[in-house]
């Protein structure tokens, strides 16, 4: 089957996986041939989430696991992130950006950064939030939060 893109990207922090993930995951293996995950340093991490993520290397071992049972056939790239952008800014091959409602500025922004940079910006494919069965919007802040986990 021919896939929509060949090549997309998608980034965060992934510390406490869970079902928003898998949706973003899922939806870059549905519509890209090629996947470019970009994964928060930990340095990175630090200066703006309000508690201490997982290390990097244990972040990266889920987020391989998580990948091979989602989309064992895809190739998927793994990238460090040490600022807002990554390297969705200097990949010129990069077709598409998965964002979630709550990325979709940061997607914006790393489109407007690429035609700074003289590239051309990506489709923006937008996922729905994913909420729990009280109507929270589901995040690892939120579940750190819920089982009291700092």
């Amino acid at each position: 089957m021919k896939m929509q893109f060949k090549n997309v990207v998608l980034g965060g922090t992934f510390d406490t996986l869970h079902s928003g993930h898998v949706k973003l995951l899922a939806t870059a293996s549905l519509i890209g041939e090629e996947i470019l995950i970009g994964l928060t340093s930990d340095s990175f991490a630090s200066t703006y989430k309000q508690y201490n993520v997982k290390p990097f290397a244990a972040r990266l071992a889920n987020l391989k696991s998580l990948m091979s049972l989602i989309a064992p056939e895809r190739k998927v790239e793994y990238a460090a992130i040490s600022d807002p952008y990554g390297p969705a800014v200097t990949r010129p091959e990069l077709e598409a950006i998965v964002v979630s409602r709550e990325t979709l500025p940061r997607g914006l922004q790393i489109n407007d950064e690429r035609v700074k940079r003289g590239l051309r910006p990506m489709d923006v494919v937008m996922i729905t939030t994913v909420k729990d069965g009280y109507g929270n919007i589901l995040s690892s802040t939120f579940i750190r939060r819920v089982l009291g986990v700092r």
